[in-house]
């Protein structure tokens, strides 16, 4: 078992695959698509200038820095910053990445971590989009009335455009610290049944006919074989001193009704669609599967919550989560059998049960 959670580990250094779900990202797309314009305006532009005597002698006239704009290696220099840049947020796309090319660049530095993540915070990302959308404001009105050059204009709608679309971006993508807080606090309802009761490691149950996701509590500490059947028709509230076991309602009860989980998705695909893009409680998901075990983990993951028996029974929240993902995904009961910390990350084992 220490070799698979030791793989999932190695696993984390290494490029996530898959792809992000995440219906936000059209606009990230779109910057892309944008500056892949603007490159291919400057490489028109120095095609034009090199074949064009008149607007050579023009731009000499009347607006000489056109000409240093327009020389090869300016161009050169100009493109391919912009090309490298794009190229870079296109990995962080495909890796799904919660953090923004200037994040990633500042947190590799390792040093006077939270000042740099505060250099690449939303203002100055917005500062930085004012200040694009400004210069192709300046850029289009001098081109147009003063030196009347049509290619330039177009450039200069190129840099408006393109900075009103990154201020038009979502500038947190995750549920943030709200949503972790009112599913933390979901968690109090079920400790309330289970804190006067030894229980057991709880056993999650896959929805039936469209119903909800159950976890079967066992009122025990000392682990028993309980039939599935036994389990669904076990009470929901404590009934006597002598019961085994009890249904509860779990956090992520209802997560069998996304819509986006009818389009095929993998499970490490499902998980980092709930784990971090909705929930925002880890930064990184990683899965390994052998028969009936699965191995999840899970860096960054926020594990604090005030509901003690249901830590100890049916996990932390980023488990709990996970488990009824895995139970909706292959239609099984799931068993959280351990959870373990290693520095900022979490490594959970679950076994499908038949």
């Amino acid at each position: 078992m220490r070799l698979r959670d030791d793989k999932v580990l190695t696993r984390f250094c290494r490029r996530e695959t898959g792809k992000p779900v995440e219906s936000n990202r059209l606009g990230e797309a779109l910057i892309d698509i944008q500056t892949i314009i603007i490159v291919g305006l400057l490489y028109w532009l120095l095609r034009e200038e090199q074949d064009n005597a008149y607007l050579r002698t023009w731009l000499f006239n009347n607006f000489p820095l056109g000409l240093y704009l327009l020389s090869p290696l300016t161009v050169v220099a100009i493109s391919g910053t912009l090309l490298v840049l794009t190229v870079a947020r296109i990995v962080l796309f495909v890796t799904g990445s919660k953090h923004t090319l200037v994040e990633e660049i500042l947190l590799k530095l390792g040093e006077m971590k939270e000042q740099l993540q505060a250099l690449a915070s939303t203002r100055g990302t917005s500062f930085s989009a004012v200040l694009l959308t400004s210069f192709g404001t300046v850029l289009a009105l001098y081109s147009y009335f003063i030196v009347h050059v049509i290619p330039l204009v177009a450039l200069g709608i190129s840099c408006i455009i393109l900075g009103f679309t990154a201020l038009s971006l979502p500038r947190r993508i995750g549920g943030g610290p709200g949503l972790r807080a009112m599913l933390q606090g979901a968690t109090l309802g079920v400790e309330a049944l289970l804190e006067k009761c030894n229980v057991g490691r709880a056993t999650y149950l896959p929805p039936e006919n469209g119903g909800v996701i159950f976890a079967y509590v066992p009122l025990s500490s000392q682990p028993e074989s309980v039939s599935l059947n036994k389990m669904r028709q076990a009470p929901k509230i404590l009934v006597s001193n002598d019961q085994r076991g009890m249904l509860v309602y779990p956090v992520g009860s209802e997560l069998n009704r996304i819509p986006e989980f009818g389009d095929g998705l993998s499970l490490e695909e499902r998980l980092r669609y709930v784990l971090i893009e909705s929930a925002d409680v880890c930064s990184r998901v990683m899965v390994e599967q052998t028969g009936n075990l699965i191995v999840v983990g899970m860096s960054g993951a926020v594990m604090d919550i005030q509901g003690q028996k249901y830590q100890s029974s049916l996990g932390s929240l980023p488990s709990s989560l996970a488990a009824c993902v895995i139970t909706t995904l292959h239609d099984k009961p799931v068993t959280l059998m351990e959870e373990r910390k290693t520095g900022d990350r979490l490594i959970a084992r679950f076994r499908l049960l038949e």
